[in-house]
């Protein structure tokens, strides 16, 4: 963590978003276990690591069918794969630090940027994966929309052809009824 705390309406104004914004964010992030710094009236506190969580909640939020607490799992997941690599870069650090031959202190930057490179390999793979299921997600509403307008097509000419029944069957019960008058009439009364 840095040694500068922002308050609330510093990382809205940072972030572009409404302070209780900021704020139900952070309930968010807390609820995940996520403990934010607090200042001695027990306002909340931010560092510059921290508001980077929040422009990633806001950019992972604008995804399609993304919710608010799927994008602040997301962006906790994304920070802690950072916090992973600095950890391992640390651990390095320190055993290069206690090294003295330059051959070791090579091995181990071989060893970190292999571990890096790996990390990197893994977030590529995730990545890919998620726009192929971003891809499938959205055939699946094409297709979804297509049937639908097609369920709608059927409705509606299953509903002209019903009414076009029964004006027949009405023009038909109309021309029975005449036919039946016409036949009643006397022979004398034909011209009627």
């Amino acid at each position: 963590m840095s040694d500068i705390l922002l308050k609330v309406e510093d990382v809205s104004q940072a972030v572009g978003v409404a302070a209780s914004t900021i704020r139900k964010y952070s309930f968010l992030i807390e609820k995940q276990g996520y403990t934010f710094s607090r200042s001695n009236q027990g306002a909340l506190m931010y560092d510059k690591e921290e508001v980077s969580i929040f422009k990633d909640i806001i950019q992972i939020k604008k995804q399609k069918n993304m919710t608010l607490e799927k994008a602040v799992q997301r962006a906790l997941s994304n920070m802690s794969d950072m916090v992973d690599i600095a950890d391992i870069s640390r651990g390095l650090y320190d055993d290069v630090s206690d090294m003295s031959d330059v051959r070791d202190v090579s091995k181990a930057i071989a060893a970190m940027q292999a571990q890096v490179k790996a990390v990197l390999d893994q977030n590529e793979k995730v990545l890919l994966q998620n726009q192929e299921l971003i891809r499938k997600v959205e055939r699946l509403e094409d297709t979804s929309l297509l049937e639908k307008e097609k369920i709608e097509n059927r409705d509606k000419l299953l509903l002209d052809a019903m009414k076009e029944i029964k004006e027949t069957k009405k023009a038909i019960a109309t021309s029975l009824e005449e036919n039946r008058k016409a036949l009643q009439k006397k022979w004398w009364e034909f011209w009627k």
